[in-house]
């Protein structure tokens, strides 16, 4: 009875400890199981980081009755992050997590993700492994899996591109005076009367006005002369071009102490034998009773001997036109053509700082295009803005202004105005912009949506797609603009080569991040003469580059170069 008491004592007791044993003996093999990570340094996309891990456990190693809990944990200077568990049990355990042979072995596999915070940058990812049999617990040596995130798409520059409002001025304008000389039927004669006329009188005024303003240049005199429809073609061959050396006599007679008037190359001469397009308007513009009839026979003929025919038929009709309309068209015109010359920019320049309400609106806008610095600008769109207070352009431009110099607050104050005047799409990109530095991205999304053919508004969408993580589309939308943002997309869109391009051809080409992102797409490429030269200049023309450096992860393979430890230091 003693001996089997005993037998049945040390049967448990050997038990006990062969259990107990079992999870001692999987601590202390745990370098056997194998680990893998996807990619093998995490990547963070679209704001969120994804871990993807196969866990692979050796045959004979997983005791029967232990259970086990799997913990990545996100560990960083100053905080971590535990992930979801995985559970895993031995085969003799009752219970819902991923078992484990013993003899066969077995794995397991994770995805999970989680939201990144620009302090994860340098960490490193660790399994935390606690292990349950029976009534004893213990913990397994943390495992190293993976080393830092890649965080490249934060880099990305909050910021669109400024859409301004277009002037519509035009420095030297053009301008012209008409009149006419009349005749007698078949006659080519001035008449006294004729120069005489409120209308020569008023062209007299002109021509002499323009000869003493220096903002006023002559270009040329056009003389038109013309003989009415009816007759021969002969006669009216003839008598159309004696009126045409009629008016010139005149007007080079009247104007000749202008030196112009001396030039023959200073006028143009234009005869028409038969002016049947002059005799359509003005039956067109008459009061005849059977204009539209005259019209069709006019337009049913292209003889003009059968068109005359034609109307002669209807005597009453012609006989109205020949009193009407044909002496109408017995006329010398005389046109003169001059440009009004508008101010230079620097007179703009002079009355904008002496008397700025004396600017037009479009002498405004015109002024602020052509000022290379924002400092001057600012000025310009904010006087243009209180003078002009109802021209959406004024508060346009001066929002896109404010924007570019970083008062985000000024420029959402000045946009509101301009949308409130005219809602347009050069509105909505701007809008867009100031939203987009606020951080706001779906106001911002929604703004560049309706700024539909505002080609700047491509680069805030380009923006939002990086921050979407999606790559390709960000590459479409920066198409062939060259800056720090198009070369990011192209980076992670796969295209280091094309990274390198755009970098270095923008107008922010001498920012120190183009120089760091060459740097990047260097590392990628495995080239260390683009990836030291890069990152050398980029430190040298921000410093604060050195610390991030050293502890992005894009370089991870060169830590421990003495080039990159002497650049980074």
């Amino acid at each position: 009875m003693k001996k089997t008491l005993f037998f049945i004592l040390a049967t448990v007791t050997i038990f006990s400890l062969s259990s107990c044993n079992g999870l001692k003996k999987m601590i202390q093999n745990a370098d056997d199981i194998n680990y893998s990570v996807n990619p093998e340094i995490l990547e963070m996309h679209g704001g969120k980081v994804a871990v993807n891990i196969t866990g692979n456990f050796p045959e004979k190693y997983f005791a029967k009755k232990v259970t086990a809990t799997i913990t990545p944990t996100l560990v960083w200077e100053g905080g971590e992050k535990a992930l979801t568990p995985v559970y895993v049990q031995g085969e003799k355990i009752q219970g819902n997590a991923k078992v484990i042979q013993y003899k066969a072995g077995g794995s397991f596999s994770y995805n999970d993700s989680f939201d990144y915070e620009p302090a994860m940058r340098r960490s490193h990812l660790e399994l935390r492994i606690v292990g349950s049999q029976g009534k004893k617990t213990a913990e397994f040596d943390p495992e190293f899996i993976a080393d830092g995130i890649v965080a490249t798409p934060d880099l990305v520059k909050m910021q669109g591109a400024s859409s301004v409002a277009k002037d519509k001025f035009i420095k030297d304008n053009p301008d012209v005076k008409v009149a006419a000389i009349n005749y007698d039927k078949n006659r080519a004669e001035l008449k006294n009367a004729e120069t005489k006329k409120d209308e020569i009188v008023e062209l007299k005024d002109f021509v002499n006005n323009v000869a003493n303003d220096d903002r006023k240049e002559f270009v040329n005199v056009e003389l038109l002369s013309y003989a009415s429809p009816e007759g021969t073609l002969e006669i009216n061959t003839k008598v159309s071009n004696d009126r045409s050396k009629t008016v010139d006599k005149y007007v080079k007679n009247e104007f000749e102490k202008i030196d112009e008037f001396k030039n023959n190359d200073f006028f143009e001469h234009l005869v028409t034998e038969e002016d049947w397009e002059g005799f359509k308007t003005v039956v067109q513009e008459s009061n005849l009773a059977d204009k539209d009839m005259i019209l069709r026979v006019v337009n049913m003929n292209s003889d003009p001997d059968k068109r005359e025919e034609e109307i002669r038929k209807m005597t009453a009709t012609f006989e109205e036109l020949e009193k009407l309309v044909h002496p109408l068209l017995r006329r010398s015109e005389i046109k003169v053509n001059i440009m009004l010359i508008g101010h230079t920019d620097d007179e703009i320049k002079d009355v904008f700082k002496n008397s700025p309400e004396e600017l037009t609106v479009e002498e405004f806008l015109y002024l602020g295009n052509i000022y290379d610095n924002d400092e001057d600008k600012l000025a310009v769109y904010t006087k243009a803005s209180e003078v002009y207070n109802k021209e959406w352009r004024c508060f346009n431009n001066l929002a896109a202004v404010q924007y570019r110099m970083k008062d985000y607050a000024a420029a959402k104050i000045s946009i509101e105005k301009a949308k409130a005047l005219d809602a347009n799409a050069t509105v909505f990109n701007n809008l867009g912009n100031v939203y987009l530095a606020e951080g706001n991205t779906s106001e911002a999304e929604k703004n560049y949506q309706s700024a539909t053919g505002v080609p700047e508004a491509s680069a805030g969408q380009g923006v939002l797609a990086i921050k979407n993580a999606q790559y390709k589309n960000a590459v479409d939308f920066y198409a062939n603009m060259n800056c720090f943002n198009a070369g990011l997309a192209r980076l992670l869109n796969g295209d280091s080569n094309g990274a390198i391009e755009a970098a270095s051809n923008g107008k922010d080409k001498e920012d120190a991040l183009n120089y760091y992102l060459k740097a990047i797409a260097g590392a990628r490429k495995g080239d260390t003469e683009v990836l030291f030269n890069n990152l050398r200049t980029a430190c040298t023309k921000d410093s604060k580059l050195k610390d991030f450096a050293s502890k992005d992860v894009e370089f991870i393979k060169y830590f421990e170069n003495d080039t990159f430890k002497s650049i980074v230091k």
